[in-house]
């Protein structure tokens, strides 16, 4: 006698196929999208400083070995950072690339006047991505350089984009990660994070972080940074001071509709 196939067995098909289907793409695009990252951290270089001498220095030379080779400028002809160059040739919508060591954040970020939400769903080269890549909010300037620079990225589930950044939501990450680093192409920066928080946006109580980008006075710059303490989910002792530069890495954190988790620090160093 021939079993008859039910309906719930039919849906229970579909939801395996599916769930197969979504664990394939998962795995797809994390894996493609780390690929093309290490391609392009593989494109940054290290050169050394030009002032660097090797002074009082004896060496034994073979006079049948090679010439070395002349040390590398640590910047090109137009006051560019050598070291992001070859990058900005395949793009010259990059402004810079950031990092935060010990985590997977270790990426170029891109700039679009015209349009802020154009790398949302594009690669660094221009390419449909679900993952996206950093862009800096449209409204920020790097020449005039802005109060507060926003860059914002995916919160992809497979771990890659801003997805470790959720981590600072921990009073013990922030210990051992206050330090951002985010060069332009012409200048090397550090931040030290100085709070940490989540908002909804459209929620009665939103904090609108995306709003500030210069201070009309220091009491604006002054309430924008007591806003984010007051929003901290922790105190870190920190507090910015009129005049400094600030730096607004943004996200989605999925706890709830429209949720997004924020993390806001301040330059310290800048070569």
């Amino acid at each position: 006698m021939k079993r008859k196939i039910t309906l719930i067995q039919i849906l229970f098909l579909c939801v395996f196929i599916g769930c197969g289907i979504y664990l394939v793409k998962f795995k797809y695009d994390k894996a493609n999208t780390e690929k093309e990252m290490e391609q392009l951290q593989s494109m940054v270089k290290e050169p050394e400083k030009e002032n660097e001498q090797l002074d009082n220095v004896e060496f034994a030379i073979d006079d049948e070995a090679d010439a070395t080779e002349a040390p590398v400028n640590e910047y090109e002809s137009n006051g560019m950072l050598a070291r992001y160059y070859d990058l900005y040739q395949q793009n010259n919508d990059m402004v810079g690339w950031i990092k935060i060591d010990g985590t997977i954040i270790d990426y170029p970020v891109v700039y679009n006047e015209n349009n802020n939400v154009y790398y949302l769903h594009r690669n660094f080269y221009k390419e449909n991505s679900s993952s996206g890549v950093p862009f800096l909010d449209f409204q920020c300037n790097l020449q005039d350089w802005s109060d507060n620079l926003i860059i914002y990225a995916h919160n992809m589930r497979n771990g890659t984009m801003f997805h470790e950044l959720l981590e600072y939501s921990k009073l013990g990450f922030w210990e051992n990660h206050k330090t951002v680093k985010f060069d332009t192409m012409y200048v090397r920066c550090e931040y030290e994070v100085f709070a940490a928080f989540r908002t909804a946006v459209g929620s009665e109580d939103e904090f609108m972080y995306y709003e500030f980008i210069n201070a009309d006075s220091k009491e604006d710059f002054d309430e924008y940074v007591r806003n984010c303490k007051e929003n901290s989910l922790y105190d870190t002792g920190i507090t910015p001071e009129y005049g400094e530069t600030l730096l607004t890495l943004s996200t989605c954190s999925y706890n709830t509709n429209n949720e997004r988790f924020v993390v806001v620090a301040r330059q310290t160093k800048k070569y």
